[in-house]
């Protein structure tokens, strides 16, 4: 059973001089992720405790040295099975660097490159990527940290990256309805958008359209949705405008609503990412 007063503890920032890289430094104990997917990839190393992740239809352990990585667009979790819950320190790489990466040092992996494995055991990559997010915190030298992060994304796409599975044959139908949702809750995710609708606009019945949506994407539409607007609501939030107005603007009912769905999925409070949005050397 858990501690009822343990805390969470997060330090979320970004690096200005790294593209505006986004970092976390975490103590997770009461946190629980739903079912979510990031825009970028997300890598960490378990600095303590022991992290899990459910991601395509398996249960996924990470102890500490041991790296946890997801590919974007991927559902998954984050839960502790220990009572103390998991250290780790994460940063989330867009995926345009990656694909410049893997084009600069493999020839053998798509332009954007694809991990296969949610945990990754090597101790020496492991101490790698702590010594650049550890120099995130520490360092102010630009050239210092963008040589250890090419560094250690070029040894991840090396050692770990390979090509995408091959596009699922027949289906084509049923893809190109999901695809129509897709584009169209990406295009009205502010707004009420109803089941009918969304059946509707995929010429499919309202059973027929979740199960086939929800073996696409990975999540139901709703969840789908619900991400939508985190995603936006980053994006607003790190350009320093008001909780109220991102919470309307994204499409929540009231700002205590987006307040609780933000931090479920990002494991932070809104105004936490809005005030720690800024790079260290942005502050000094």
């Amino acid at each position: 059973m858990r501690d009822s007063g343990a805390i969470d503890i997060v330090r979320f920032q970004r690096a200005s001089d790294l593209g505006n890289l986004e970092f976390l430094h975490a103590t997770f104990v009461r946190q629980s992720f739903p079912r979510h997917t990031h825009e970028t990839f997300a890598i960490g190393v378990i600095e303590m405790g022991v992290q899990a992740t459910y991601y395509k239809g398996s249960t996924h352990i990470a102890t500490s040295g041991e790296i946890c990585l997801v590919n974007p667009g991927e559902v998954h979790t984050g839960f502790s099975p220990h009572e103390s819950g998991w250290t780790y320190r994460v940063f989330y790489p867009d995926a345009t660097l990656l694909e410049k990466v893997a084009r600069k040092v493999s020839a053998h992996v798509e332009p954007l490159p694809h991990f296969p494995s949610p945990v990754i055991k090597d101790p020496h990559l492991s101490s790698n990527i702590l010594c650049f997010l550890k120099a995130l915190e520490d360092s102010d030298v630009s050239l210092e940290r963008e040589t250890l992060l090419l560094s250690v994304l070029a040894q991840m796409v090396r050692r770990y990256a390979e090509a995408r599975d091959g596009k699922r044959v027949g289906r084509q139908k049923e893809d190109g309805a999901v695809k129509k949702a897709l584009e169209y809750l990406d295009a009205h995710f502010a707004e009420n958008v109803t089941l009918s609708e969304l059946s509707d606009i995929a010429s499919l019945s309202e059973f027929h359209f979740l199960r086939v949506f929800r073996s696409t994407v990975g999540l139901p539409p709703h969840a789908y949705l619900i991400q939508r607007r985190i995603n936006y609501a980053r994006d607003l939030l790190s350009q320093s405008l008001p909780i109220a107005q991102v919470s309307l603007e994204t499409g929540f009912v009231d700002q205590s609503h987006f307040t609780r769905w933000f931090k479920k999925i990002v494991g932070i409070t809104p105004g936490q990412y809005r005030h720690n949005s800024n790079s260290i050397q942005d502050r000094n």
